[in-house]
């Protein structure tokens, strides 16, 4: 996943290097990365790699999901969404997954040795009324992970299928709906010391 870490400048940029092919010693203004620290084993230490290479006063900042079920939007009214995000974040946990690292993304850069700034942003996107794109987004979500639901055992295909077509698509195209988009998304920046 490290090839989603954006760490680039004009020459990366027009080479197609990332942060895994970049000679030795190159330091970066910043690194930027979205979605990718809740796959790392041991996040803090990909953190402290990664500002290994970002000069000093440099920035590191990332993206991450905070999928706990106090921080899952969901209106009331609407328990086929629920189930799904429910099954979904037990796919992504089975997968060894994080879904939570939002949540921990000052601390870590702290403890990666960065300065963290203590005012991240947190956001949830919605749709509004008639939400099709949203029933798409979600469904499209459910069907990419189907294999692994089925391999985890979480589901069966007719199971999920019905979830999907049926109880999602109702659910998510009615009047009125208020639909989220996502998890609630963290993005937490921090300043690589200077001494």
């Amino acid at each position: 996943m490290l090839s989603e870490l954006g760490c680039v400048d004009r020459r990366t940029e027009e080479s197609g290097e990332d942060a895994r092919s970049v000679e030795p010693g190159r330091l970066f203004d910043a690194a930027v990365g979205r979605l990718v620290l809740m796959y790392m084993r041991d996040p803090t230490d990909a953190l402290r790699l990664i500002a290994q290479r970002i000069r000093p006063g440099g920035v590191v900042a990332f993206c991450e999901w905070c999928a706990r079920p106090t921080t899952t939007a969901s209106a009331p009214g609407q328990p086929a969404l629920a189930s799904l995000l429910q099954l979904l974040g037990e796919t992504f946990k089975r997968s060894g997954a994080s879904l939570e690292i939002g949540a921990e993304l000052f601390w870590r850069m702290r403890d990666a040795g960065l300065e963290p700034d203590p005012n991240p942003l947190a956001e949830i996107a919605f749709r509004m009324d008639q939400a099709d794109g949203a029933y798409r987004r979600w469904a499209w979500m459910a069907r990419s992970l189907l294999p692994k639901m089925i391999e985890y055992r979480l589901t069966t295909e007719p199971e999920a299928v019905h979830l999907i077509e049926h109880s999602l698509r109702d659910e998510l195209t009615g009047p009125r709906a208020l639909v989220p988009l996502s998890w609630l998304m963290i993005s937490q920046w921090a300043r690589k010391p200077s001494s």
